[in-house]
């Protein structure tokens, strides 16, 4: 999270223009930003509820401050992309800042804003206090360092993620304290980075920082620091009036891997200066900078070498051919010097222009061409490896903390960034999908869920390439700390990509028996499987229908028996299984691990498949001949929510042409909390009318699709959808054969 104080834009207008139009914005962005939504909004020590009142109460309170020309202050916190507070949370941290601030019983407007990017909090609080008066300068005009502070609290009271530049963090005793790195974090010199980023390589400045820093730091004497700097191949030698440390046989500046390390300060630490005992010094072997892409490093290492062998041959070449001419020269001007100065002027004349053509048909039989000496991104892409080239620009967020100086251990463990995309590119790479759509659930204590899209923008979600996916690797590893679940669900336009859920090792092993052949094999828990199989879509207009029944049998007998369509989300590998049945005891999480990968698509399936559409085809056939109209049963209560039910189906019907039964039933809970029923009353008429609509029975429960029905209506999503949709709501009531009198006259 991040917070700011926003400055004055128009210092010269009137103060009650001033706050009427900070308010405005506040509560109705739309109206200068038509992308930007408010899902959440509130008033704090009003006399009135009403935007205008308060408006007005606002201004009215700020205009008897002769002294201040803006008593108002606008706040606003900024919540990372991903990150989703719920109006509980939003309401929570109005209060925890107006107390911070010693501004309780202030009169304070908020609004929680979202546009495409991410989420943010504005909060416009008036610095007059209507008691006494007086308008309160926060913390003696200190109150920037003042909200930093109550943003750590709010970061670790809600569990959000801190910037990587935060200010101040709050411990496990409640303190807050400023931020600071247990060991210093060092980089290399501009020039050196340049070239690191050019080459790939890592420079003799970096490597004498990760591997002497710690030693000279922590050393007592001039002996142990020369004894452990022989042990990983550096050595430190006297030079003029100053210290240089060797990398193979490049010098490095002692002072540049830390200025405490210059000659004169060490001799203050230590005493005069002692020649150490090296032992021979080895060459220097190259070094990658990131362990993002080593196999191609190691690739563009090696073209360099073949590159510089080139230039060498050719140098020689030229030194050769050089030194014939020469003797060539000697011999001829030799022979003719006989013959006079004319014929040596006409020899020399001749042997300049034969020489010189000899020169540039070799210059031209050895030239390099000029796209072989590329920077290591550049020869990436004219590579065609375009994904690795944006992980090696990316790499920095995929390795966290990677210039930070620190002892060399003897077995290094593997990133989890790294971990896990790996675990993705093998994933990918078998998955074969044009995309994949990332979900985040976060998995509650009573057996709720709250999930969000990652790549969901404006209300859509076309998936995410993968590159895309690798480019977000660092901010799913961020959410899955923040406690949520990571879920892959791979797309493709041509192919059917089939999951098999909760399978035992039992049904897998099955499973593969019966000829089946999985692309991708996943453990997701501790003797819980998943795995995906991949067939080409048939290319009818069945091919949905053919996808979910395909995924429906395939379950019902091997996994889950519950699930029922083809394009449905699976846990994805290299990240932690985060239900809270599988906390150990030490607070850890298992991780989903990839078994299996291989590229292939399941002939088996691909029969079933052609099975299952001739099926349709049968079908289509016999409804075409014998056309069954819908019978919706009748209620006894006219009024009740399962009559409504079938009222708004008819309505839905006459005027508009939905396949989707799912979305068919989220309209009509909608309508029905409009309407006035009570969640219970829209949760059981889902529940009882829902599979009556369907033309062929399903295995799903019943229950739980009800209670997600009835809160998604009676949740902020529906909120947003009735404020879209208020014009409707007389037409609502008409289906029902109610009046918004007759309705505001029973609820009296």
């Amino acid at each position: 999270m991040i917070v700011k104080k926003v400055k004055r834009t128009s210092p010269n207008r009137p103060k009650a223009w001033q706050i009427g139009n900070l308010v405005d914005y506040i509560r109705f962005p739309h109206d200068r930003k038509p992308q930007e939504k408010v899902e959440h909004a509130g008033g704090k020590n009003f006399l009135t509820s009403t935007h205008v009142g308060q408006k007005v109460e606002m201004i009215a309170l700020a205009r008897e401050s002769v002294h201040s020309k803006m008593p108002v202050q606008h706040w606003i916190f900024s919540w990372q992309e991903g990150e989703q507070p719920t109006r509980e949370q939003v309401d929570e941290i109005v209060d925890i800042f107006l107390a911070g601030m010693e501004l309780e019983g202030h009169q304070t407007i908020y609004a929680l804003h979202h546009n495409t990017d991410n989420y943010h909090l504005h909060i416009a609080v008036n610095r007059m206090n209507a008691e006494t008066g007086k308008v309160i300068q926060p913390h003696r005009g200190f109150d920037i360092e003042e909200a930093h502070k109550i943003l750590a609290r709010i970061e670790h009271k809600q569990g959000w993620h801190s910037e990587k530049n935060a200010r101040y963090v709050m411990l496990e005793n409640g303190e807050i304290a400023q931020r600071r790195s247990l060991v210093r974090d060092i980089k290399p010199r501009a020039g050196a980075q340049d070239r690191e980023c050019a080459t790939g390589e890592k420079s003799a400045q970096r490597i004498a920082q990760e591997r002497g820093h710690a030693i000279m730091q922590n050393a007592a004497s001039w002996e142990e620091m020369h004894a452990r700097l022989a042990e990983v191949g550096l050595r430190f030698e006297r030079k003029g009036s100053g210290a240089v440390i060797w990398v193979g046989e490049i010098a490095v500046k002692a002072s540049s891997v830390d200025r405490s390390f210059s000659l004169k300060k060490l001799i203050g630490r230590w005493g005069p200066f002692i020649a150490g005992t090296y032992p021979a010094q080895k060459s220097h072997t190259p070094e990658p900078v990131s362990a993002v892409v080593t196999k191609e490093w190691h690739d563009y290492q090696q073209h360099c070498a073949e590159i510089q062998q080139e230039k060498e041959d050719k140098k020689w070449a030229e030194a050769a051919l050089r030194q014939r001419q020469r003797e060539q020269r000697q011999s001829a001007l030799s022979r003719l010097a006989r013959y006079g100065v004319s014929v040596l002027n006409i020899a020399r004349h001749c042997l300049k222009v034969q020489q010189k053509r000899e020169r540039l048909l070799l210059r031209r039989s050895r030239q390099i061409n000029k796209w072989r000496k590329l920077r290591f991104e550049a020869w990436l892409r004219a590579q065609g490896l375009n994904r690795q080239a944006a992980m090696w620009r990316h790499r920095s967020a995929l390795e966290e903390n990677r210039h930070t100086p620190a002892p060399i251990p003897t077995a290094a463990p593997e990133p989890k960034g790294l971990a896990a995309l790996e675990a993705f590119q093998r994933y990918a790479d078998a998955v074969d999908a044009d995309c994949y759509r990332v979900t985040c659930i976060r998995m509650e204590q009573d057996g709720g869920k709250k999930a969000f899209v990652l790549d969901k923008k404006g209300g859509i979600t076309r998936g995410f390439t993968p590159e895309e996916v690798a480019r977000h690797l660092p901010e799913m590893l961020r959410l899955q700390q923040r406690g949520e679940n990571i879920y892959y669900t791979p797309l493709s336009e041509n192919k059917h990509h089939i999951l098999v859920d909760d399978m035992s090792a039992e049904s897998l092993i099955r499973l593969q028996k019966d000829g089946y052949r999985p692309a991708v094999i996943l453990e997701s828990s501790p003797g819980n499987f998943q795995c995906l199989l991949t067939i080409p879509k048939l290319g009818s207009r069945f091919d949905k229908d053919v996808g979910n029944r395909l995924t429906e049998r395939l379950n019902r007998k091997y996994g889950d028996k519950n699930i029922c369509g083809c394009i449905h989300p699976h846990r994805a590998p290299g990240f932690e299984n985060r239900k809270p049945k599988h906390r150990r005891d030490d607070g850890t999480y298992p991780e989903v691990r990839l078994l299996f990968t291989e590229r292939r698509q399941c002939g088996k399936a691909l029969l079933l498949s052609r099975r299952i559409e001739g099926e349709y085809v049968e079908a289509e056939k016999q409804s075409q001949t014998t056309r069954v109209r819908h019978s919706y049963p009748q209620s006894r209560d006219p009024g009740d929510a399962v009559s409504a039910y079938w009222a708004h189906l008819e309505d839905i019907r006459r005027h508009l042409a939905i396949e989707d039964y799912s979305r068919v039933d989220a309209m009509i809970a909608l309508r029905l909390r409009a309407n006035g029923h009570s969640h219970d009353a829209v949760m059981g008429a889902i529940f009882h009318c829902a599979p009556e609509i369907r033309e062929k029975p399903t295995g799903r429960n019943w229950k739980r699709y009800a209670e997600r029905t009835a809160g998604y209506a009676f949740g902020m999503a529906g909120d947003i959808a009735l404020q879209k949709n208020e014009r409707y709501r007389a037409a609502w009531l008409k289906v029902e054969g109610k009046t918004r009198e007759r309705e505001a006259m029973r609820h009296r």
